[in-house]
Formats: C-alpha cells, sequence, structure tokens
C-alpha cells in the first residue's frame, strides 16, 4: 500500500494530491486513524488501489461547510485537509466504529480540482458504488426522534422473525396483523403512540407517518443517492451511532403493499412534499428489487431459495420512469447532475443514442432539457 503524500514532508502543511498511476483503472480509498494526532486532529491515510479491493462506500450529503462557514480541517496523510460539516461528523464516527476500515469518500478520494480526474471518476461512480462491499447511507447526526425511530424498526425487524403471521391469513388479515405488532413495538419503545398531526400525509398508512424523521432528512432529496444506493450490493443506514439494513426501513414491503406502489408515477406527484423522502424510499426498494438475483434449489419435488444476489447490471428502469420519478423530486447544484446522476439506471437509453454525453466537455443532447425541466 502506498501512501499518496504531498512533495513537501514538512509537518501539517496541506495536502496536495498526486496523479493516480493508473487513472482508468485505480481508485483512491482511505483508512481513519483510531488516534487523534498529538493537536487533537482526526488523521486519515489516503493510498492508491484498486476495484478489485475490498472496500466499502459513503453515500451523503455534502451539506454546508459548517455553521461558521469555514470547512474543518483533518490531516490526510500528516498534511491539512478541509472537509465539510457532515462529512467531519461521519470521519469521527468512523474513528469509533470502522477504525482501519477501507473506505471510498467523493471528496477525499477525488482531486475536485483535477477537471480531467473527476470527469473519469464520475463516469464510474456506478461500478465505484456496485463493486463496493457495502454502502453506509449517511443521514447526519442523531436526534432523540430519529433514534426512536431505528430503535423501532430494529425491534419490529427482530419481532417479525420470531411472530410470524399464520399461513393461512388472507392479505387483508396479514396487513393487519403486522400493523399491530409495528404498533406494538412502537407502543414499547417510545411509551405511548405519538398523537395525529396536521403534517400527516393521508396517502400513506398512519404509521409510515411515524418513520418521518428519518425520511424527512435531506438526504433522501440529494440526486446522486439513487444511483448509489440503487446500484450498492448492501446499504447499510446510519444516523449518528445508529445503523440499520436498508431492506429494514422498507421492512414493511412484504406486508404492507407491494413495491411496485413506488412507480405510481401520479401518486409520486400528489405526495406532500416533506414525505417525498418516503417515496425515494420506497421506489430505490422497488429498483435494488428488480435487480436481485434468486438461486432456486428443488428438494422433495419443491423449490426453495438458497441465496440472493444482486447482479451486475445497473438498467432497472426505462428512460422515462427515471424522468418522472426522480428528477423532479431531487436536488443538484449543477442541472447536469439531474442525467448524469441516473444515467445508470437507463443505461439502455445510452447505448441505444437517447442521451449522448461527452465526459470532458459535459455536453448533454437530447433529453437534457427534458430532465432538468421535470
Amino acid at each position: 500500500m502506498e501512501l499518496l503524500r504531498s512533495e513537501n514532508a514538512d509537518d501539517h502543511q496541506s495536502f496536495r494530491y498526486q496523479p493516480l498511476a493508473n487513472p482508468g483503472s485505480s481508485i483512491r480509498l482511505i483508512e481513519v486513524d483510531p488516534e487523534l494526532s498529538t493537536d487533537g486532529k482526526l488523521q486519515i491515510q489516503l493510498f492508491e488501489s484498486v476495484l478489485s479491493e475490498e472496500y466499502t462506500c459513503l453515500s451523503y450529503v455534502w451539506g454546508q461547510k459548517n455553521k461558521g462557514g469555514r470547512p474543518f480541517t483533518i490531516l490526510v496523510n500528516d498534511k491539512t485537509f478541509p472537509v465539510r460539516c457532515n462529512l467531519n461528523i461521519f470521519l469521527h464516527l468512523a474513528r469509533r466504529k470502522y477504525p482501519k476500515r477501507r473506505i471510498w469518500i467523493d471528496a477525499i478520494c477525488i482531486d475536485q480540482k483535477n477537471k480531467a480526474e473527476k470527469s473519469d471518476q464520475v463516469s464510474r461512480m456506478g461500478e465505484i458504488y456496485s463493486r463496493a462491499v457495502k454502502v453506509y447511507a449517511w443521514l447526519g447526526e442523531a436526534s432523540r426522534e430519529t433514534d426512536l425511530v431505528f430503535a423501532v424498526l430494529q425491534q419490529f425487524r427482530d419481532r417479525k422473525r420470531e411472530e410470524t403471521c399464520p399461513a393461512y391469513f388472507d392479505a387483508a388479515e396479514q396487513l393487519s396483523f403486522y400493523r399491530q405488532l409495528f404498533r406494538d413495538t412502537y407502543e414499547a419503545e417510545a411509551g405511548a403512540l405519538p398523537n395525529g398531526c396536521d403534517s400527516y400525509d393521508e396517502m400513506l398508512h398512519e404509521e409510515l407517518n411515524w418513520l418521518a424523521p428519518i425520511y424527512t432528512r435531506c438526504y433522501w432529496r440529494r440526486v446522486w443517492i439513487v444511483q448509489e444506493l440503487v446500484l450498492a450490493r448492501l446499504v447499510i443506514v446510519c444516523c449518528g451511532d445508529r445503523s440499520i439494513d436498508f431492506d429494514d426501513i422498507y421492512g414493511l414491503s412484504p406486508d404492507w403493499g407491494s413495491f411496485e406502489q413506488g412507480f405510481d408515477i401520479t401518486g409520486y406527484q400528489m405526495v406532500k412534499q416533506h414525505t417525498a423522502g418516503w417515496n425515494t424510499i420506497r421506489t430505490v426498494h422497488g429498483h435494488r428489487s428488480r435487480r436481485k438475483v434468486v438461486k432456486l434449489n428443488m428438494e422433495g419435488g419443491l423449490l426453495y431459495p438458497i441465496s440472493i444476489t444482486m447482479s451486475e447490471n445497473g438498467d432497472v428502469a426505462i428512460l422515462d420512469e427515471v424522468i418522472k420519478i426522480y428528477a423532479q423530486h431531487h436536488e443538484c447544484s449543477c442541472p447536469k447532475d439531474k442525467v448524469y446522476g441516473f444515467l445508470l439506471l437507463a443505461i439502455q437509453a445510452v447505448n441505444s443514442g437517447q442521451i449522448k454525453t461527452d465526459n470532458e466537455a459535459a455536453h448533454l443532447y437530447n433529453v437534457e432539457q427534458t430532465m432538468i425541466q421535470q
């Protein structure tokens, strides 16, 4: 492992990137040191690697620099490096929970001032996220409300394994069974059920409104998270010290209605703005389900699944579906990202010539205006 150091070895000078030795095939990864520097700074080792090595990815919102407008300072290979507030919080968490774990984070692992490198690495984002062992979906700092929701979801997941629904129940009875189980779980954790309020979305089951502390986070409005989550092998959603499998956030899916409801475009447009995040969760879950490959085995004349993996194919939707469902509801600082951020979800549109891109010049053709206007 060769560390990427700046040319001058004096302590605490600003970090300078060295060009990637193999730009077309290599990436940079970081490891967070469990120990702070002697002057109390967080320390990171940055090094060049290849996609075949084991690593994880971070999916997050860049957000503001900090409350005072200036970034935080960490040490990258013993040199000072600025990071924004949201990333700084995650890195300090990683120091405690994931020390020495190899992580890919775009703000650090890509030389953001090198246009050629940035263009090349952004064009490979789908490959980078799909090859990672897991992706951390970082929602930011926790609150009392988010801690409660995470605890409820974790308990509900465990109780579903222990208290299975009777096989002879019809669909309506199953729905009633699991909704009551969820309500019992919530009441046990919180001490009481929430009172209804005007902000509740009448299009959702009442209980889904109780998950609002999670799905109203600005994370779910970011353009790039869609591609990052759909293409990931495994997604772990993190908020403060709490974490849970993405599928357990949408753990009500098998019991409270098909994920295909997520593709109800009319419903998506009518949803209240503050609950659009839930529809992102629901629809991403549906697209991830399309990528699942179930291997079956036959024993005693019965088929049963022996493993479920994620296919390498990221093409999970037609272009119009991606435009109508995602583009109008997600935020980005650069309008072109509404194309690039969803591109690999409809890769057939690229292969057929519906979308033509030039990574260096960042020109968009044909559907660009359609997507930006949505």
